[in-house]
C-alpha cells in the first residue's frame, strides 16, 4: 500500500470509531515503516489524532495491555498508581499460519473449559492470532489483594499454565494432521529441537507463546490496525469463525470495523482460570525447589571470563531476540552475586551494541522489575529453543554438555577448580 491508500484506510469513519473506542484508558503508540515507535506516552482522543499520526509516517497502531487512569501521565515511577487494570493476552507467533490457527483453536477450547465465555480472538495481520480475556472478567481482588497490582507476574503465570494445560491436546491435534517431518519443515526447526523428553513434538517449541514478553507497558497491535508487512488488517473474528478464516478476509477493502476486541465478559468470569493457574505455578515452584541441588555456594560475583558461550555471544550485541536475551541476562547475572549497579552498567553497555538498540526506557523498566523481585529466578534451561537457539547464540563448547542451564556453567567450573585446589593441598 502507498501513503494515500494507508491514509484513506485510517480516514474511514468506521475504522476511526473502532480505534478510538478501543483506545479508551490505554496508551496508544504508532509504529513507522522502519519498526520504530512514535513518542511515548501517547493516547488517541480525536479522529484527527489518528490521521495526524499517519501523516507523520505511522503505519501501525499498538495499544497497551494495561489500563490506565491517565495514559499521558505514565512514568516509570508511577505505574502502580495509574494502572487500573490489565487484560490477559495470549500472543501466538509462528512461521506457519495453519500452526497458529490450530494453537488458537486449542487455546480457545481450554478457555471454554475454564468457564470463559467473553474471550476475544483476533487475527494478527501476519501469521499468528491473539486471544484475549478482558479485564472486566478478572475478579477485583485475588487472595485479598487488589488484582490491578498483580501485573505482569500473574499474567505470566497464566500463560505458562495454559501452555502446560494445552500441550498434550495440541500435540495430538497437530500430529493427526501433519507428520513430525512436515511440522519441522513448515516451522523451520529440526525434529530434535521440537522433541521433549515426554513427547514426539512439543508444540510450544513450534509455536511461540512467550510469557517473558508480558512486561510492564507491553504493547499489542490494535484491532483494525494495518500490519506494516502484509498490509492486512489485524482483524477481530469470532471463535466459531476461526476454522474457516482466510487471510484475504483481512484485506482493507473487505473489512468493516464492527466487531470489538476485549469487550464484554462477566466480572469474575476468569476466577477459575486464575485459581488453577496460581495452584499450578505454586506446585511447579515447590517441585523446582525440591529438585534444586546446591552444588556450590558463591562467595563473590562470577567474572565474565567464566560465562558460558551463549551469554558471551549475547553480550556481543544482537539483531534479533533482544527482549528474550535481556530476560536471560537479568536472571543470569542476578543469580551470580552481581550487584544491581554492575548489572545495569553491563546491560546498558550491551544494549548499545544491539542493532537496533532496545528503547532505554524499556531496558531500565525491565531492570527495575527484576530488581524488585523478592528472589531471583534462574534463566531458561538450555533445552528451551525459543531462547538460545532461537536467538542464534547456542554455540556449545566442551563444557556445555555437562550443564542444563547457563547458570550451571560457571558454577561447575568454580566447583571443579575448588576440588582441584583441595586435591593439591592434600598432596602437599
Amino acid at each position: 500500500m502507498n501513503f494515500r491508500e494507508i491514509l484513506a484506510y485510517y480516514s474511514r469513519e468506521d475504522v476511526q470509531e473502532a480505534l478510538l473506542e478501543l483506545s479508551k484508558g490505554r496508551e496508544v503508540v504508532g509504529v513507522f515503516r522502519s519498526g520504530e515507535f512514535s513518542k511515548r506516552p501517547n493516547a488517541l482522543v480525536y479522529p484527527q489524532d489518528i490521521t495526524a499520526m499517519v501523516k507523520s509516517g505511522v503505519q501501525e497502531f499498538h495499544f497497551s495491555i494495561e489500563r490506565w487512569s491517565n495514559p499521558m501521565a505514565i512514568k516509570s515511577s508511577n505505574y502502580g498508581d495509574l494502572r487500573t487494570g490489565w487484560d490477559i493476552i495470549f500472543d501466538l507467533d509462528c512461521k506457519d499460519f495453519e500452526h497458529g490457527r490450530m494453537a488458537a483453536l486449542e487455546l480457545g477450547k481450554a478457555l471454554k473449559e475454564h468457564g470463559m465465555k467473553g474471550f476475544s480472538v483476533k487475527y494478527s495481520g501476519g501469521k499468528g492470532f491473539h486471544l484475549g480475556v478482558p479485564w472486566e472478567s478478572v475478579p477485583d481482588r485475588i487472595n485479598f489483594r487488589p488484582s490491578a497490582g498483580m501485573y505482569p507476574g500473574l499474567v505470566r503465570g497464566i500463560c505458562e499454565y495454559i501452555k502446560d494445560f494445552t500441550r498434550e491436546g495440541l500435540e495430538e491435534a497437530m500430529l493427526k494432521r501433519w507428520s513430525p517431518e512436515a511440522i519441522a519443515g513448515d516451522s523451520g526447526i529440526s525434529l530434535g529441537e521440537m522433541q521433549s523428553k515426554d513427547s514426539v513434538i512439543d508444540p510450544w517449541k513450534v509455536i511461540e507463546l512467550d510469557s517473558v514478553l508480558v512486561s510492564p507497558r507491553h504493547l499489542l497491535r490494535m484491532p483494525y490496525s494495518l500490519h506494516k508487512g502484509s498490509f492486512l488488517v489485524s482483524l477481530p473474528i469470532s471463535f466459531a469463525g476461526l476454522k474457516t478464516f482466510r487471510k484475504d478476509m483481512a484485506k482493507p477493502g473487505k473489512v468493516k470495523a464492527e466487531r470489538m476486541f476485549l469487550k464484554g465478559g462477566e466480572k469474575g468470569e476468569a476466577e477459575l482460570l486464575i485459581a488453577e493457574a496460581m495452584d499450578w505455578n505454586a506446585r511447579r515452584e515447590k517441585k523446582e525447589k525440591a529438585a534444586a541441588r546446591k552444588e556450590y555456594t558463591l562467595e563473590k560475583p562470577v567474572p565474565e571470563e567464566l560465562f558460558p558461550p551463549c551469554i558471551k555471544l549475547i553480550l556481543n550485541g544482537l539483531e534479533d531476540g533482544k527482549k528474550r536475551s535481556l530476560f536471560v541476562l537479568l536472571n543470569f547475572l542476578s543469580n551470580l552475586k552481581w550487584g544491581w549497579e554492575d548489572i545495569e552498567r553491563l546491560i546498558l553497555e550491551w544494549n548499545s551494541k544491539n542493532n537496533p538498540s532496545l528503547p532505554e526506557s524499556y531496558v531500565r523498566g525491565q531492570i527495575r522489575y527484576a530488581r524488585n523481585k523478592a528472589k531471583p529466578v534462574p534463566p531458561p534451561n538450555c533445552s528451551n529453543s525459543s531462547y538460545y537457539k532461537g536467538c542464534g547464540v547456542c554455540k556449545p563448547d566442551g563444557n556445555c554438555r555437562f550443564v542444563k542451564n547457563p547458570l550451571n556453567y560457571p558454577i561447575r567450573m568454580l566447583s571443579d577448580k575448588k576440588k582441584k585446589n583441595k586435591g593439591k593441598g592434600r598432596r602437599k
